[in-house]
């Protein structure tokens, strides 16, 4: 049992002598993956979603950072405007009526969709080379707005060090739960589907190791 607390005290001390930390910022482009329509007794409606500006703003906690396999652990609060299109979804019947080869865009109505995430996510790294590193990891999230809801997200991501003091880095996270159920209040009656994102970050060590 000493052995046992013995080492992993010895892993504890060195991974957080190895710990470097700072800022992180990155924008990129949202993909709200819609599951169709959804058809109720009464209305009929369907969603077009289309994420307009998709930003992020946290820190970033480094261990082992300099070992080959590193992990990131990164505190993050995200910002989302989503243009949604919302249409009155045509009916089986209906369908049949329109002659074929014709084109019909359904009347509807517009509104925003203001979407902030507040994130932990955790990442193992290899580093394939002195600049270059490669990670897989979850991100669990917690939707603010619109509605409070849970989401537990995937992520890959690929860095390359600049400098010292600054990484860039390019991820993808795919949100495995139905998110867009929750978001249903107001004029949103009856959508579902999941979200994700395309990121890209700098990251600016402000202590390094």
């Amino acid at each position: 049992m000493k052995k046992i607390l013995f080492l992993l005290l010895l892993i504890s001390t060195t991974a957080f002598a190895q710990t470097e930390h700072g800022l992180l910022v990155g924008a990129g482009a949202g993909f709200p993956m819609h599951d169709g329509a959804v058809y109720m007794t009464t209305p009929h409606y369907g969603y077009n979603n289309d994420v307009k500006a998709n930003g992020m703003l946290g820190y970033r906690f480094r261990f082992l950072a300099n070992q080959m396999y590193f992990l990131d652990l990164d505190a993050t609060v995200g910002f989302q405007w989503m243009q949604v299109y919302k249409y009155k979804a045509l009916l089986l019947g209906d369908i049949d009526k329109i002659p074929e080869g014709d084109y019909v865009i359904p009347p509807g109505e517009s509104f925003t969709d203001f979407i902030m995430p507040i994130s932990i996510a955790a990442s193992w790294n290899y580093r394939l080379t002195d600049k270059f590193h490669f990670g897989l990891g979850v991100t669990p999230t917690l939707y603010v707005q619109p509605q409070a809801v849970f989401d537990l997200s995937i992520m890959a991501k690929v860095g390359y060090r600049l400098s010292k003091h600054c990484e860039l880095g390019l991820s993808y996270q795919y949100g495995c739960l139905n998110t867009l159920k929750h978001f249903n209040d107001g004029p949103a009656l009856g959508r579902r589907g999941h979200l994700s994102d395309l990121m890209l970050s700098v990251y600016i060590p402000f202590v390094t190791k």
